[in-house]
């Protein structure tokens, strides 16, 4: 398997070219011991452990080992009918010959928010007044069945990542895809909120699993766009 990582058409063969051009949206992220700056050494520095990683990954789906071409921050849309408020990024976004990743790199940084606080309050008066239209268009696309009660305490960064992973399979012309999170365990910055917060993600990553409806592998199936994507969910633990 080949991995390479490029960014507008630039390689990032090093940590620093990864900070350069694959640039977080707040400077403070990039840290020793936290998410950003650990995923860019295991896809920089471990190569090999996250190629093998990748491999297990996609045999576990039953997709086909192949070469990917990966882009540190890359901006994914929620497509058409998402109302606006922005495209987000993947931590990686990698695209592969018939499947596409997107990766969400956690120490224990929450999954933002969660969705319900997204139906109420401030954000029913925000600008444009969409914000809490998306969070419903969320839930009624990747929870179906489920009411706005019952998923409202889940963290609305699973919703968008998993849309956004599907979005991006769509664009690269694929049909396969996998919105997988890694956890980077041992040797990482700790803050106050440290075990509380790996607790709440965890509980939210299972909770949002089981409320997607997914079969015994982690796999869903949506339609956008007039064609159905398969999305494998699944989540790992790195050990630092």
């Amino acid at each position: 398997m080949n991995i390479r990582y490029e960014k507008e058409g630039m390689a990032i063969d090093s940590l620093e070219a990864w900070k350069r051009l694959g640039k977080t949206k707040k400077d403070d992220q990039w840290k020793e011991g936290r998410s950003a700056r650990l995923m860019a050494e295991l896809a920089i520095e471990r190569k090999p452990e996250f190629a093998k990683r990748v491999s297990d990954l996609l045999a576990e789906c039953g997709i086909a080992e192949q070469d990917f071409v990966c882009e540190p921050e890359a901006a994914a849309g929620l497509g058409e009918g998402m109302y606006s408020g922005g495209p987000r990024n993947h931590d990686l976004l990698m695209l592969g010959k018939d499947c596409v990743i997107g990766i969400e790199a956690k120490v224990s940084e929450l999954f933002d928010e969660e969705i319900g606080k997204r139906l109420i309050g401030k954000h029913q008066k925000s600008k444009k007044g969409n914000r809490s239209k998306r969070a419903k268009l969320l839930i009624d696309f990747l929870t179906p069945g489920k009411t706005q009660n019952e998923v409202k305490g889940i963290g609305y960064q699973l919703f968008t990542a998993a849309r956004g992973t599907m979005c991006a399979a769509v664009e690269h012309g694929v049909e396969k895809c996998i919105m997988l999170v890694i956890t980077f365990k041992g040797n990482v910055e700790k803050e106050k909120n440290y075990d509380a917060n790996c607790a709440k993600n965890a509980k939210d990553f299972d909770d949002f699993l089981k409320a997607t409806g997914a079969d015994g592998n982690g796999r869903i199936v949506r339609d956008i766009s007039g064609k159905d994507i398969s999305c494998w969910i699944k989540h790992i633990d790195v050990t630092v």
